[in-house]
């Protein structure tokens, strides 16, 4: 593992352009599931600090002050992950990308993200993080791009790597292509802006 020299950013691949690293105490990472995670970045807009997308494990990464979601309720069942000091991930390197990772906010002069407004953001999408998740995962619609908790399978690829693929459909699509099955209940998402 290599790390860059002392920055403003410490810790990210300095002589490869994805590296493994070792979260440093200067920052902590909240990862959200990439299938709703740019309506997060569009929410805090000017208010995102560094954005790293990782399409191989389908993920959005932010970076916020050490500590700062210490008090942030068990979301792993939303796939929302707080990573700590100490923590293995993988990141690209401050100037770039590679095929599988870019930053959609670079870790330029103000790299962190405030806590409170990453969880702000998220719970505009998946209301109060104590209740959200209970519900469960939140997914798109496959046809419309509705989010909603629960949903309808409606395929799955499973790949060696672990990397498996879901598509789901909200009820109303599911009517609307004459595959109704009744029983199945959706959770409506709150406070998804359009």
């Amino acid at each position: 593992m290599t790390t860059a020299p002392k920055t403003r950013f410490p810790g990210l691949p300095a002589d490869a352009p994805v590296a493994l690293v070792t979260i440093p105490g200067a920052w902590n990472a909240v990862t959200l599931p990439a299938a709703w995670a740019d309506r997060v970045l569009d929410i805090l807009g000017t208010r995102s600090g560094a954005c790293l997308e990782d399409d191989a494990y389908r993920h959005m990464m932010w970076f916020i002050p050490p500590g700062t979601a210490a008090d942030w309720p068990d979301t792993g069942s939303l796939d929302v992950r707080v990573q700590g000091a100490g923590t293995h991930v993988t990141l690209a390197g401050p100037t770039g990308h590679s095929p599988t990772m870019r930053w959609h906010r670079t870790p330029g002069l103000a790299p962190l993200t405030s806590a409170h407004e990453l969880r702000r953001a998220i719970e505009r999408i998946v209301g109060p993080l104590e209740k959200a998740g209970e519900l469960g995962p939140v997914r798109p619609c496959r046809y419309c791009g509705t989010l909603f908790q629960g949903g309808i399978l409606l395929g799955r690829m499973e790949f060696a790597s672990g990397a498996d693929r879901a598509w789901y459909t909200c009820a109303q699509c599911w009517f609307d292509t004459g595959g109704a099955c009744p029983g199945h209940h959706l959770t409506a998402v709150q406070g998804v802006p359009q």
